[in-house]
């Protein structure tokens, strides 16, 4: 606990005086880099803040290098925790993403992507363009607008400014959020017609499962359960490895197949993974939060047990086992309040341990797929396969102007 708190407790000081010398030095030479011009072909893109290659932004940078396009494609990073080149291809760019270099190529390129709320960055300047991919798939929870009384005010400010400064929002299909503009304090365009990370959720093959078993040196004759719970604003996550192992064994009796536990933590965890995890975990359970695409990990999961995460709405697109496990479920409502009652979501929900052991020994495949299909209907969630491509195209059109 204490070597955590070390840990944690560099990782705030560096970054703070990351940013502080960065940004003085850029406004230092403020004078100067105003003439600087924009270079039309350059995207830089900040995926978490400092996190790899990976998210909507990985898909859309994918379908540009693939179609050849003459784009420079910058991917911000943060050097201290992510190794080496964070996954990205040689072909991208990587930059410390509080450095004085992150904001002079943000200050020279066209396009902007993240799906964060930006809080480091150089004025922005008249002819660039922002895409705000936004991190969350299928949105459950109540977010920025919904919650504005429990944000931290400085969140509140940083985000309105965030939505001032953006040109282009993308968000889910569903209809869960109705005013999607007004919830992010926004007005300009939206693109509802996909995820640009959701296309390999309708378009993957098996090679993306044989990767996904190759990396974590799985058997091909196991199947994979994936436990990927959300992240916990005012109080830490509760991780049960008894109960983890207990589900691993009734599984295997319900479907007569030998399992494997993938662990997947939220990003905003990642810093206390050895707090939650502990030392080690038992035999069977594979720790997969270090992964960097989330999306590849779905592919190759048979099933996915969860608690308030979205992805529940990957699950949902793919037709794929889920279960919900909401030990939490009053206390996680105070904190953080919910779009709907996740018992009327198309999954088998529990509360207790015991009912979720029970959900899974009674699961019907048959009943399920009815339930999910008739809510997808009703909520209008689908995938186009194509965002990607759809995105990356727009891109080059700005690039133009």
């Amino acid at each position: 606990m204490v070597l955590k708190l070390k840990d944690k407790w560099l990782y705030l000081k560096t970054r703070v005086f990351s940013r502080i010398f960065a940004n003085s030095i850029f406004y230092l030479l403020y004078p100067i880099l105003i003439f600087f011009p924009i270079k039309k072909n350059k995207i830089v893109v900040s995926n978490f803040n400092g996190k790899g290659y990976g998210d909507n932004a990985k898909y859309i940078c994918n379908y540009l290098l693939e179609a050849k396009a003459p784009v420079d494609i910058v991917w911000l990073i943060d050097k201290h925790w992510v190794k080496e080149n964070g996954g990205c291809p040689n072909s991208v760019r990587t930059v410390h993403v509080r450095s004085f270099q992150a904001l002079f190529e943000m200050f020279t390129a066209k396009i902007w992507i993240d799906n964060c709320r930006k809080s480091f960055y150089p004025p922005k300047r008249a002819n660039q363009f922002y895409i705000q991919t936004w991190h969350a798939g299928f949105t459950l929870k109540q977010i920025e607008k919904y919650v504005e009384t429990k944000l931290p005010s400085r969140y509140v400010k940083t985000a309105k400014k965030d939505s001032q400064m953006c040109d282009l929002l993308l968000f889910e299909t569903s209809n869960m959020i109705p005013d999607v503009q007004d919830t992010f304090w926004y007005e300009g365009e939206t693109f509802r017609n996909g995820l640009p990370r959701n296309d390999l959720l309708v378009n993957y093959d098996k090679l993306i499962i044989e990767k996904v078993y190759s990396y974590f040196n799985i058997d091909s004759s196991k199947k994979i359960i994936m436990y990927a719970p959300t992240f916990r604003q005012e109080y830490d996550l509760e991780m049960n490895n008894e109960l983890l192992s207990k589900i691993i064994q009734v599984y295997s009796k319900t479907f007569n197949q030998d399992a494997v536990m993938l662990i997947r933590l939220h990003p905003n965890d990642t810093v206390n993974k050895n707090r939650i995890i502990g030392e080690g975990l038992p035999a069977g359970m594979i720790d997969a939060s270090s992964y960097d695409d989330m999306q590849e990990l779905l592919c190759a999961t048979d099933t996915l047990v969860t608690d308030y995460s979205s992805t529940l709405g990957e699950m949902l697109i793919m037709e794929k086992k889920c279960f919900i496990y909401a030990y939490d479920y009053e206390e996680y409502l105070k904190d953080r309040g919910l779009l709907m009652d996740f018992k009327e979501l198309p999954f088998p929900f529990a509360l207790t341990e015991k009912e979720l052991l029970r959900s899974i020994k009674d699961f019907s495949a048959s009943d399920y797929v009815k339930k999910v299909r008739d809510f997808k209907k009703e909520h209008n969630i689908y995938e186009t396969g194509h965002a990607s491509q759809d995105i990356g195209n727009r891109i080059l059109l700005e690039m133009k102007k």
